[in-house]
């Protein structure tokens, strides 16, 4: 069977950028304390519970996940911590970069119903950077929306 040829697909994307006046531990903290801390994460758990696909398999998962989602909809998936290596390369004069997935399936589903392609954008890929001097944290995101729309053009994925 041959190869098929890649579809190249080109699209703009939302970047959003919040800075803080908190220290990176700080915000760390306060963001862990809303959406769980990586160590605890329940994903795996919950992901590992479904055995069947019927309807009370998902209602098991709608509240496991509902149990662990933080008062804003949203809990930790996996962390990244780029703050450990970067240093071997002098990248990053030492200062601390953490690129952290958080998410809710829930409201995941909401767009991969539309476009199982919206798998690209979801979850939520967060960047959290230290800015050092005493200048406070930044902490960056793509909306997942327009990642999604960008590439596929379905209007109705906007509202998802």
């Amino acid at each position: 069977m041959a190869a098929s040829q890649p579809q190249i697909e080109t699209f703009t994307g939302t970047r959003i950028t919040i800075t803080t006046p908190h220290s990176f531990n700080d915000t760390i903290q306060k963001l862990y304390t809303e959406i769980g801390f990586p160590k605890n994460a329940a994903w795996p758990t919950i992901a590992a519970s479904i055995k069947t696909f019927d309807e009370s398999s998902k209602q098991a998962f709608i509240a496991a996940t509902e149990k662990a989602v933080g008062a804003k909809g949203f809990m930790v998936f996996l962390e990244l911590n780029h703050g450990t290596w970067l240093p071997l390369f002098n990248v990053g004069s030492g200062l601390q970069l953490k690129r952290i997935i958080l998410g809710n399936p829930l409201i995941a589903i909401t767009m991969l119903e539309h476009d199982l392609k919206a798998g690209l954008a979801v979850p939520v890929e967060l960047l959290v950077r230290e800015l050092g001097e005493g200048r406070g944290t930044e902490l960056s995101y793509q909306l997942p929306s327009s990642l999604v729309v960008g590439a596929s053009g379905d209007e109705k994925l906007l509202g998802a």
